[in-house]
């Protein structure tokens, strides 16, 4: 963690802010102790330590013929005359200790800004130890999960610990990871960031979009338009059912060889900074293929209900998204039979229509309905895209489903 500091010092006294650099307002910028009512200190650097020379004590016999009073006083007139006797018998003694003195005052001052530094320096250090164990920690986290890459070469860096002249590294090995002078990311941030690399195979691969969260796994499309696509829904054969709860569309659910969904944490963290682009994939029964290009992606917080933002459209499958003012998707919040934040009154639309989606009130898309296996009959829960051609054959009233549907995203600057 990287602490801020404010800019500038603020005098206590109001009227001292605007000119700090004015020397009347010098002294409320520093801490310094208050003048002392015996010493007559004059200001930071000019006091010194003030000595009393020894005393000469007066005997037993001048203290009796003497009153209380008047005794206290001649002790005192007898102390100051006998110190300057003394001063003007030796003034060279006196000349001595005051250079000894402010030998005293420079090695307290050099000894204090010595240890300003090592305290700095020991901050210094102390950040550098946090970021070596946090880059170990995600390193143990993928060796534990398995890397299905190789890790990058600032993690791969290791070396012993020195623990000491009287230790061999034989007897205390250990692994000391570097963090990377690029980032604090032990994984590619996507899929996107791994194509790059000049890996263009398509497969599952470990990603980390957020430095020091826990990394995940993705399915990689590395071919389609140009690759570097992290797909985060695919539907291909009902294996699945997509009718799941709240807590599950959050994590994700599937397999990602298969059918899947990515989870709408990891949707966020993907999309949370930057800008990125949703492609849908469509494919009816008869072989026929379209797509829809959203140019402007991007999954809100838990927080805010992991709203969805799908702007500029470009494909040939139409923008069922924005399909009209009330059946648009875009700027909607995430609904499933457990949580509902549709716009739709009357009830829930994720429990209607059997999935979880961002309806509105309640759809013109939804890409995680029910599988069926070309047409059906009865409720409209199946996967649908409201401009694609004729979806409800109104002779029969039978509607039609998709054979086949995968959503990915990619960074627009890819």
């Amino acid at each position: 963690m990287v602490l801020q500091g404010s800019g500038n010092l603020n005098p206590d006294t109001p009227e001292c802010s605007p000119r700090e650099g004015d020397p009347a307002c010098l002294g409320s910028l520093v801490a310094i102790p208050p003048p002392s009512s015996e010493g007559g200190c004059d200001g930071l650097g000019s006091c010194r330590l003030h000595v009393l020379m020894p005393e000469e004590l007066a005997t037993p016999e001048e203290v009796q013929d003497v009153p209380s009073g008047q005794q206290q006083q001649m002790e005192f007139k007898q102390l100051l005359k006998h110190a300057g006797e003394i001063n003007k018998q030796n003034p060279s003694r006196t000349r001595t200790l005051m250079d000894r003195l402010s030998l005293v005052e420079n090695r307290v001052l050099s000894m204090s800004s010595s240890l300003q530094k090592l305290q700095e320096e020991g901050r210094v250090n102390l950040n550098r130890l946090e970021e070596q164990l946090n880059s170990l920690t995600a390193l143990l986290l993928g060796i534990l999960s398995g890397c299905k890459l190789p890790c990058s070469d600032s993690v791969l860096k290791t070396s012993i610990l020195d623990l000491g002249k009287d230790h061999k590294a034989e007897e205390t090995p250990a692994l000391l990871v570097e963090p990377s002078e690029k980032s604090e990311h032990t994984y590619p941030r996507d899929c996107a960031e791994i194509h790059k690399q000049g890996i263009q195979d398509s497969g599952i691969y470990t990603i980390q979009p957020i430095p020091l969260r826990q990394p995940f796994e993705a399915y990689c499309d590395m071919v389609t338009d140009g690759g570097g696509w992290t797909v985060i829904q695919r539907r291909q054969d009902g294996a699945v059912d997509f009718n799941c709860t709240w807590q599950e569309y959050r994590q994700g659910f599937g397999s990602l060889q298969g059918e899947h969904w990515l989870g709408n944490e990891h949707l966020h963290s993907l999309t949370r900074l930057g800008q990125h682009i949703l492609r849908i994939e469509l494919e009816d029964w008869h072989g026929v293929k379209r797509h829809a290009i959203y140019r402007k992606f991007k999954v809100a917080s838990e927080a805010n209900k992991y709203r969805l933002t799908a702007r500029e459209y470009q494909g040939s499958a139409g923008n069922a998204l924005s399909y009209s003012r009330n059946y648009n998707h875009d700027h909607k919040c995430f609904t499933t039979w457990d949580s509902d934040n549709d716009n739709y009154p009357m009830g829930n639309c994720g429990t209607y229509y059997g999935a979880g989606w961002w309806f509105d009130s309640c759809l013109a898309a939804n890409l995680n309905g029910k599988y069926h296996r070309g047409r059906y009959s009865g409720v409209t829960s199946g996967i649908y895209w409201g401009t694609w051609y004729i979806l409800i054959d109104k002779r029969t009233n039978q509607k039609y489903s998709f054979k086949k549907v995968e959503m990915k995203t990619r960074p627009l600057s890819f």
